[in-house]
C-alpha cells in the first residue's frame, strides 16, 4: 500500500468514526429534545387542564347562582299571582255579604256561639243585622262595630277571656292556605 492509500484509508476510517460519533450525538440530542418537548407538553397540558377545571367550576358556580335566582324570581311571581287570586276572592266577599245566605250564616253562628254577656264585633255595615238577630234570639250581648272587619263576626267571652273569630277574612285565609297548592296547580300547572 502506498502512503497515499494508507492516508486515505486512515482518513476514511476517521471519517467513519466521526460520522458514527456524530450519529450517536445526534441521537442523544434528539432524545434530549424529545424528552424536553414531552416535559414541556406535560406541564402546559396540566396547566391548561387546571385552567379548564377552574373555569368549569366557576361556570358551575355561576350556573347554580343563576338557577337559585331564577327560582327566587319565579317564586315571587307565583306568590304575586296567587295573592292576586286571594285579593279577587276578598273582593267577592263584598258581593257575598249582601246575600240572604250570609245573613242566615250570621244568624246560625250567633245562635250557636253567642252567650249572655258576650261582646260581638262586626263590620259597621253588619251592625244593624247583628243587633236585630240578637234581639230576635233574646240574647243579652253587646254589639261593637269594627272597621277592620269586612264580614262575619268575632265573639269575645269576657268571663273566659276568650275570643272566637268567625270573620270572613279569617275563614278565607284558612281556606286559601289549605288550597294554596291547588290554586298554584291551576295557575301554573305544577
Amino acid at each position: 500500500m502506498s502512503f497515499e492509500e494508507l492516508l486515505n484509508f486512515s482518513l476514511d476510517e476517521e471519517k467513519n468514526k466521526i460520522n458514527e460519533e456524530f450519529k450517536k450525538i445526534l441521537t442523544e440530542v434528539n432524545q434530549i429534545v424529545e424528552e424536553n418537548y414531552r416535559e414541556v407538553l406535560r406541564d402546559y397540558t396540566a396547566k391548561i387542564n387546571d385552567l379548564i377545571n377552574k373555569s368549569a367550576e366557576r361556570i358551575r358556580g355561576e350556573t347554580a347562582k343563576l338557577e337559585i335566582e331564577n327560582r327566587r324570581v319565579i317564586s315571587k311571581q307565583m306568590d304575586f299571582w296567587i295573592e292576586n287570586v286571594r285579593e279577587s276572592a276578598k273582593k267577592m266577599l263584598q258581593d257575598y255579604i249582601k246575600t240572604e245566605k250570609y245573613r242566615k250564616s250570621l244568624e246560625s253562628i250567633i245562635s250557636r256561639e253567642v252567650t249572655e254577656g258576650s261582646i260581638i264585633y262586626c263590620s259597621p255595615s253588619d251592625q244593624g243585622t247583628v243587633t236585630s238577630i240578637i234581639k230576635a234570639k233574646k240574647i243579652n250581648a253587646k254589639v261593637v262595630a269594627d272597621e277592620k272587619i269586612v264580614g262575619g263576626i268575632k265573639i269575645y267571652y269576657p268571663d273566659k277571656s276568650l275570643l272566637k273569630d268567625y270573620t270572613l277574612e279569617t275563614i278565607l285565609s284558612q281556606v286559601f292556605d289549605d288550597i294554596r297548592d291547588e290554586v298554584a296547580k291551576i295557575l301554573f300547572g305544577e
